[in-house]
């Protein structure tokens, strides 16, 4: 008589053969389920290119339809210095995009950037990369931007797939403010446009305050202080 051990086992086994066939499939195909580091170069090449060569079939082959990206660094870029009419003003920490066809329609109205992988490491279903542009703006030496982005990942619906796994979040950050000036030099943005403490509102001296009902004048110092004379503009300050 069979112990209740080995029937336990033979059961798991029949469901373990049974219960997910096309997982199964998927497993034997690309590997498991983990990210292979084979996988992670694909991942992260894929996402290299969807910047630097971006096509809409690329996008939909290979981020979810409800793909959400994540990223403060590029709501500040959209709020200072929209380009495409795609841009709108997002709260700084709102998602960047919720879905994949609104990637599609603001990504793909984005100048292409070189895209230069630093470092990459991976976990079972994450790809994280460090990487740097050289030539976000068209002038001379442009200020390098480097950041660092985290892509979760999920399996293809389709085992048989050319990308077996799809980017479906993507947390992205960099330096925004070097960005920023790159295309300020260039004169796509306005000197200053959307940094705090800077821009035409701060170039005007403060207006006195009007005068109330109950305001009195002060006293007349005992030394004279100097004469008030108004600031030379500098180039901010220039009207347009």
């Amino acid at each position: 008589m069979p112990s209740i051990s080995s029937v336990a086992l033979f059961s798991l086994a029949v469901l373990g053969a049974t219960a997910a066939p096309s997982e199964k499939r998927w497993n034997n195909r690309h590997g498991g389920r983990c990210l292979s580091d084979d996988q992670a170069e694909q991942v992260a090449d894929t996402w290299a290119s969807l910047i630097t060569d971006y096509s809409d079939a690329l996008a939909d082959a290979t981020l979810t339809e409800n793909f959400t990206d994540y990223s403060e660094s590029v709501n500040t870029l959209i709020n200072s210095c929209p380009q495409g009419d795609a841009a709108k003003p997002l709260p700084l920490l709102d998602p960047t995009f919720t879905t994949r066809d609104a990637f599609k329609l603001g990504q793909g109205q984005q100048p292409a950037i070189n895209f230069q992988r630093l470092n990459l490491w991976h976990s079972c279903n994450a790809v994280n990369l460090r990487w740097m542009t050289t030539n976000t703006a068209p002038i001379p030496n442009p200020k390098p931007v480097v950041g660092l982005i985290a892509l979760e990942v999920s399996k293809n619906p389709d085992w048989n797939a050319q990308y077996p796994w799809l980017i479906n979040t993507v947390y992205s950050e960099f330096d925004a403010g070097a960005w920023l000036q790159n295309l300020v030099e260039a004169g796509i943005c306005s000197s200053g446009a959307g940094l705090p403490g800077s821009g035409a509102a701060n170039c005007s001296a403060p207006a006195a305050p009007e005068p109330t009902a109950n305001s009195t004048v002060p006293a007349t110092p005992s030394t004279p202080a100097e004469p008030y004379s108004t600031p030379e503009p500098t180039d901010d300050c220039d009207e347009e």
